[in-house]
């Protein structure tokens, strides 16, 4: 019965199948009681169980597939509203929540409270009551929050390049006003800067006409002529992109990879 639960399929001996019996090692005997507990009550209380683990699947399926599509839409899983994207990391100014990744070429450092610290490869937040650390895909470190002062992030300049010019590429392909593909059309790509508040963005059209449009849904709200100071020498903002940002990204458009 416990094989059939799980469908196992010991003769295929695939990856994903020995991950699973590395999370379940040690619970079988448990699993198999459970199971001959609630069959001592008969098959109807057993299948009952079984379509509430399914009911629970499909709902936690939902949940994932819903946080999801409203990332890919730039939206906050949590309220909806738009986040700021950064190279490794989305936040909400709105309600705080945000989402990070690890370094996987460079390192994590761990600074805990009595001065010590420990180094690992990437970090994983339980949420919980845990920051854990692993390297090469095994836990090494786990430290009670309580303990940490702060994580320190060491990206490989080669990743912050391929990170870069991968969201560059992405930025690239879509007009910023109509979501359409910028290869309906036959321009150059028209780039464009904007401040609201005091972060700036950056946007790129398929044409004058979507960009003016643009700047008259969006007027700037931090100084008058935004759209038309170059922001590589403005400091009236927190800037985001840099001379060498604008390089790479125009070389994108002409060489897309």
């Amino acid at each position: 019965m416990l094989k059939g639960f799980f469908k196992k399929d010991e003769e295929n001996g695939s990856e994903l199948q020995r991950e699973k019996q590395y999370v379940l090692e040690g619970q079988d005997e448990e699993i198999e009681e459970a199971m001959s507990l609630l069959a001592e009550d008969g098959k109807v209380e057993l299948d009952e169980t079984m379509e509430e683990i399914n009911e629970a699947v499909k709902e936690a399926a939902k949940t994932s597939l819903r946080d999801i599509k409203l990332m890919e839409e730039g939206r906050c899983p949590s309220c909806g509203h738009k986040t700021n994207q950064f190279l490794f990391t989305t936040v909400c100014a709105n309600c705080g929540w945000f989402s990070h990744i690890s370094p996987e070429e460079g390192q994590s450092i761990i600074h805990l409270k009595n001065g010590s610290t420990i180094e690992c490869g990437t970090t994983f937040d339980t949420k919980d009551y845990y920051i854990l650390g692993i390297t090469d895909g095994v836990v090494r470190a786990k430290v009670s929050k309580d303990n940490v002062e702060f994580i320190e992030f060491k990206w490989t300049d080669e990743e912050v390049h391929k990170k870069r010019k991968a969201r560059m590429v992405v930025q690239a392909a879509v007009d910023s006003w109509t979501e359409k593909p910028l290869t309906e059309y036959d321009n150059e790509p028209i780039l464009v800067y904007a401040s609201f508040g005091n972060l700036q963005e950056r946007y790129v059209f398929g044409s004058k006409e979507n960009a003016e449009a643009f700047k008259k849904q969006y007027p700037v709200r931090v100084h008058k002529n935004c759209y038309e100071r170059p922001c590589v020498d403005c400091d009236l903002c927190i800037k985001k992109y840099s001379g060498e940002d604008e390089t790479i990204y125009k070389k994108m458009i002409e060489e897309p990879v």
